[in-house]
């Protein structure tokens, strides 16, 4: 009989754990900024690509590489994420406002920083608040950059990870306008309705009739050993005869073209001197950690960010480091792009997510709040108090959260897995690195990073 009566008292435990209704999830954050204990410069989430709302000033949109679409209302003060959450994947590489109807937006998906492919295009009709697939024609693409035609909004080009797509009836379906090429950075020639320019690695490609057709331009293009290593772009409207190309190769190298991209004249070859690396010495890492604009009221001025941001005011011949890697603004840099309306506004989109600098690059502060887009390789939660949880990121280091507040508690990446004391809410051991280490020489006693959460 209290055999019987077990059975019977698993039956019914199983049963009621079975029968209870599915509950409802909220994000714990990070969801502000991380309160900075780490003694460098800390982030959020990695951010992909910056762009501006044509016909609200104010609204500007980010795209993440696994947290998909951001939109802020405020110029960055504030984010809200835009209806990817239920994307199957949510990683974003570009995103194009129409310039006749907000509400129609297109979003580029895939991880540009690793150069994965994803679904292509995505459409939304309603400012985001649903999506459809748009990449009829176009397939699984990678989709660094979206141009919408300024006089024709059913035309649009998408540069891909293999070739250039375009579309003539609005995402309804594309075709490939320019077959090959790992496309790195697409731009419109300022005040141009047919004139865009694309960098490739190694190759700078021009159309003259809204990318129907496609010319590779040699002419005093030099790439050191055919081999620019990943190329990018900058155009102003101050002057739409001039065009920058820099790339990473012989630690960015930079080109200069004043007759529409006809020809290109080398402005700056100083391997002695990277604007790519960790500093002026010290090489970068890949063509991911890469970008270049210039400025829409002076041509001469240019600015590159890579781990740093550097500042040219002759035209890219000589360079200014404005920030170092630990230090002012994150590092593995992506984009930087200077408001269209507010040009005091200069934004880098980073892998610590959106920074804001209101005096051409000097100073600069986190615009991030509400990005939730940080990438997790591991978390512990205490075993004795509910609100205090460790948690290791990608390229933001460790984030312990203590009651309701984030902080960051060390940099870079960090894969070490956490468990916390069952004795103390105090205490966390840690693998350092992921990797036990013994000590002195014991095979069964391991060494552990011990954090007490009082330092907050």
């Amino acid at each position: 009989m209290k055999a019987l009566y077990k059975l019977f008292l698993v039956f019914f435990i199983c049963g009621n754990v079975f029968a209870q209704p599915a509950t409802s999830w909220s994000s714990s954050g990070p969801i502000n900024f991380p309160i900075n204990t780490s003694g460098q410069i800390n982030g959020i989430g990695r951010a992909t690509q910056i762009k501006f709302d044509p016909l609200s000033v104010n609204r500007m949109y980010v795209t993440s590489a696994s947290g998909g679409l951001w939109r802020s209302n405020d110029t960055g003060a504030t984010w809200q994420n835009v209806g990817t959450d239920y994307f199957p994947k949510m990683g974003c590489a570009s995103i194009c406002i129409d310039h006749t109807n907000n509400n129609n937006l297109y979003l580029g998906s895939g991880d540009p920083n690793y150069y994965n492919t994803d679904y292509g295009v995505w459409k939304s009709t309603n400012g985001g608040t649903t999506w459809a697939l748009s990449n009829t024609g176009m397939g699984n693409r990678l989709v660094v950059e979206l141009i919408m035609s300024p006089v024709n909004n059913q035309n649009i080009l998408a540069a891909t990870e293999n070739g250039i797509y375009k579309t003539t009836n609005a995402g309804a379906s594309w075709s490939v306008v320019k077959t090959g090429g790992d496309f790195k950075a697409m731009v419109l020639k300022p005040n141009s309705a047919d004139t865009v320019y694309a960098v490739t690695s190694s190759q700078f490609w021009r159309s003259v009739d809204f990318g129907t057709t496609w010319q590779q331009i040699t002419n005093g293009v030099f790439v050191p050993s055919s081999n620019g290593q990943g190329m990018r772009l900058a155009v102003s409207k101050a002057n739409a005869s001039v065009v920058y190309i820099s790339m990473i190769a012989n630690e960015g190298l930079t080109l200069r073209s004043t007759n529409f991209g006809t020809s290109f004249t080398t402005v700056y070859n100083n391997s002695t001197q990277s604007l790519v690396g960790y500093d002026a010495v010290t090489p970068g890492q890949g063509d991911y950690n890469f970008g270049m604009t210039a400025d829409q009221n002076n041509a001469n001025v240019v600015y590159i960010a890579a781990h740093c941001v550097w500042k040219s005011t002759n035209g890219g011949i000589a360079w200014t480091k404005l920030t170092d890697w630990y230090n002012k603004c994150h590092t593995d840099m992506h984009g930087i792009q200077q408001h269209p309306q507010y040009t005091n506004m200069l934004f880098d989109v980073n892998d610590g997510g959106v920074f804001l600098s209101r005096n051409g690059g000097i100073n600069w502060e986190q615009r991030s709040n509400g990005l939730e887009a940080t990438e997790i390789y591991h978390a512990a939660q205490s075993k004795l108090q509910r609100n205090i949880v460790s948690i290791g990121t990608q390229d933001n280091g460790e984030l312990f959260l203590n009651s309701t507040t984030w902080f960051t508690n060390r940099g870079g990446d960090w894969g070490s897995k956490m468990l916390f004391s069952y004795n103390s809410a105090n205490t966390v051991y840690y693998y350092e690195n992921g990797n036990r280490r013994p000590v002195s020489g014991s095979e069964t006693s391991y060494r552990f990073t011990i954090y007490s959460k009082q330092q907050y």
